[in-house]
């Protein structure tokens, strides 16, 4: 029973940890495309604690697109190379017409000020035909940040 209430224990703990926070604050995004929306965002969810998030939308006027994403990034900036603080493959299947995803929360806990970026690379199918892009967002210094 206790490895049964340990490993659900860390199941949630993790899961907590993945979901979006009721009250994330978007610091920098950016969204292209107008038939298939890409959005790469920094979000902070609480002061100092931070993760990457990203979202494709097959747009209402689009052409029905299937949509997925496929990568998403936490990098910072170190000697002018972006470096990930945290990378997730989500693996999913295809939607039908939006898939959100976000890595994994950063903590700046006692790290010096940080120059941050998010990235993403998304893909969209339509007819059996895959398109795939990188969104990024402009960087932004964190840490500390209240």
């Amino acid at each position: 029973m206790r490895i049964l209430t340990a490993a659900l224990g860390a199941a949630l703990g993790t899961a907590i940890l993945v979901a979006p926070p009721a009250s994330a604050e978007q610091v920098k995004n950016n969204c292209e495309g107008t038939e298939v929306v890409r959005c790469a965002n920094v979000e902070m969810s609480s002061p100092g604690v931070f993760n990457a998030h990203a979202r494709v939308t097959d747009a209402a006027n689009g052409n029905d697109y299937s949509v997925q994403v496929i990568e998403v990034r936490l990098q910072y900036n170190y000697n002018g190379s972006w470096l990930n603080l945290r990378d997730e493959f989500p693996a999913d299947s295809w939607a039908a017409v939006q898939d959100v995803e976000r890595t994994t929360s950063w903590s700046c806990g006692s790290s010096a000020r940080k120059l941050v970026r998010a990235q993403t690379y998304v893909q969209w199918r339509r007819s059996g035909t895959v398109t795939g892009d990188w969104v990024t967002t402009p960087s932004v210094y964190i840490c500390p940040r209240s």
